[in-house]
């Protein structure tokens, strides 16, 4: 069984509200020794740490037996301070995977996120130098894509066709010009928040791994 912590770490504006499930799992694979920090989406728009597709993200790496830590931004639940423009929320992030690097043994750092929280992760990235990305409707026209560096490690991007918070042809017209491409899986029936559609999410996950 794994070990699952609701808890406050310090952040740079005050507390960050995480939950983290530790892996005890004993699998024959590195899996069992890596860690997935998945971040959610807009704040100011209810996006939380409970979110399905956050939640669907926790659960899929937590059966590859990965440990795994979600997080509210700040000014979401227990989280102290204000939505920052995704500006202070790479600090939150930061923070967390900080922490992660001193509390817990982990080999291979895997970064995800959905919409809001997949700007933040591809931002963060140069800095934080995970080891693979998972980016799920990330919100390419509605904050500045051009400044995010190169992605140097494997990473993957899925798209819904039918989202309709983030144009569909902007996000795959992002990808496709990248110089060091991600996977891209598109599904023509998916909405921005993939209702009805997270078994797939699951399925298309499971590819990757």
């Amino acid at each position: 069984m794994s070990k699952k912590e609701l808890i406050q770490i310090k952040g740079a504006v005050g507390e960050l509200q995480l939950r983290v499930v530790r892996s005890d799992a004993h699998f024959d694979s590195i899996k069992s020794d890596s860690l997935a920090v998945i971040s959610h989406p807009h704040p100011l728009f209810g996006g939380t740490m409970d979110n399905k597709v956050v939640t669907t993200l926790e659960r899929f790496y937590q059966g590859l037996g990965y440990s795994t830590i979600v997080y509210n931004f700040r000014g979401v639940g227990l989280s102290s301070g204000t939505y920052d423009n995704g500006e202070g929320e790479q600090l939150d992030l930061a923070a967390v995977v900080d922490w992660a690097r001193n509390e817990m043994h982990f080999g291979q750092l895997v970064l995800a996120g959905f919409s809001f929280g997949a700007y933040v992760t591809l931002s963060a990235q140069s800095k934080l130098q995970a080891d693979r990305l998972m980016i799920v409707a990330p919100p390419v026209g509605l904050y500045d894509f051009s400044r995010i560096e190169e992605v140097e490690v494997p990473w993957s991007v899925v798209v819904g066709f039918e989202d309709e918070v983030v144009d569909a042809k902007e996000m795959v017209n992002w990808v496709v010009n990248r110089q060091l491409k991600p996977s891209l899986h598109c599904r023509s029936q998916a909405s921005h928040f993939f209702h009805g559609q997270l078994i797939w999410l699951k399925k298309i996950l499971s590819t990757e791994y």
